[in-house]
């Protein structure tokens, strides 16, 4: 259960700071740090994973998993360096001689925080998407969303709305534009109400995980067909 919490509070960190533009910037330098200390908490339990390479067998899933883990935690620690050194209100001193002033204006560092962080909540809702079964176990208990289960018929149907959030966010905010590190003033998205941009957000990663979870079924199917071959 607190493995559970803890994913849910990273993942509502993730959408807090992704709204930068809808926040005052210290709170969205103090909500990188405790999404910072959160990310730490949840590495540190599941510091196994990590002496698990030298173990097993590397199949084409797990091996994709494994690049999705470690691209996750590369993305997300780039975005919180490049963060602290553009950082305009908790580390902005740490920047005052010249050429820590130099990387404190640099177009490059702006540029690749920004990118890192939209990768970071790409590569998020995958991850997602990889533990899927385990956590719908959890949600599924909670009011209404039983009734997914009951009424399979209307999967098909917030799936696609999923996609279609996701579809259009990445228009609306220009993420592919963003992950090229492109210098972007102002998008469609930053003109959203609060709660629709970050409903439209919550869409862009659920559709990443969607598309990874689906991947994930298809390489699970094609080792079980595997393994009948053999047998």
């Amino acid at each position: 259960m607190k493995r559970f919490v803890l994913v849910m509070t990273l993942l509502g960190l993730i959408l807090l700071v992704m709204g930068f533009h809808l926040l005052p910037g210290l709170v969205h330098e103090a909500g990188g740090l405790i999404l910072l200390a959160g990310a730490g908490w949840h590495l540190t339990l599941n510091r196994r994973w990590f002496g698990s390479f030298f173990r097993g067998r590397w199949s084409g899933l797990r091996l994709m998993q494994t690049a999705i883990g470690l691209l996750l935690v590369m993305a997300f620690f780039t975005a919180v360096i490049t963060g602290c050194i553009i950082s305009a209100w908790l580390f902005r001193d740490l920047w005052s001689g010249t050429a820590g002033a130099a990387l404190h204006r640099s177009t490059f560092i702006y540029g690749l925080h920004t990118a890192s962080a939209y990768l970071m909540a790409i590569l998020g809702g995958m991850h997602l998407g990889m533990h899927w079964p385990g956590l719908w176990q959890r949600l599924r208990k909670f009011p209404g969303l039983g009734g997914f289960d009951k009424y399979p018929i209307l999967r098909p149907f917030v799936l696609a709305l999923i996609c279609w959030a996701g579809w259009t966010m990445w228009g609306l905010d220009r993420v592919g534009d963003r992950l090229l590190m492109k210098h972007i003033f102002g998008t469609m998205a930053a003109r959203l109400p609060a709660g629709m941009y970050y409903l439209m957000l919550l869409g862009l990663m659920g559709s990443f995980g969607i598309v990874f979870y689906y991947l994930q079924q298809y390489f699970i199917r094609q080792g079980r067909k595997n393994q009948e071959g053999v047998l």
